[in-house]
């Protein structure tokens, strides 16, 4: 049976596309933290498409990140972990934020949990699905 160069290229394109869904990269995001540094919720904006949360890493224990940001009323923690579906791993090597796609986001060693909060607040507002959460919180903390 003779194949055209069309089906030659067909079954190789089906083929590794196959593969690509079957070894597919999973969309979670893995932190290297321990239940002793790590907070999270099990709860995923509705609109992720990822079906994950953010991860913020940061040099920070826990209780640093107890502080009241005044502008809100709430702990930098419950700010970030509660509303804007972040899981917080402490006591990293790093200040970094990963969004939903994966993309990280460095930030400096040298600024404060509230400035690190500022930080992710102000990324978060101009992703795409992020700039509708902080519009609701915006919205509904008046």
């Amino acid at each position: 049976m003779i194949m055209s160069i069309e089906m030659k290229y067909s079954i190789k394109i089906i083929f590794l596309s196959s593969m690509l869904m079957i070894f597919d990269c999973s969309n979670k995001i893995l932190v290297n933290c321990t239940n002793n540094n790590y907070m999270s919720k099990s709860n995923i904006n509705p609109e992720n498409n990822y079906e994950n949360r953010r991860e913020l890493k940061t040099i920070f224990s826990k209780s640093d990140f107890d502080l009241s940001h005044e502008k809100f009323g709430l702990t930098c923690s419950e700010l970030l972990i509660d509303y804007f579906y972040c899981n917080i791993c402490f006591d990293s090597h790093e200040n970094s934020l990963t969004s939903y796609d994966g993309r990280k986001y460095s930030f400096k060693n040298n600024i404060s949990p509230i400035e690190i909060t500022n930080e992710c607040l102000n990324l978060i507002s101009t992703m795409s699905v992020g700039s509708n959460e902080y519009f609701k919180f915006l919205k509904d903390s008046k």
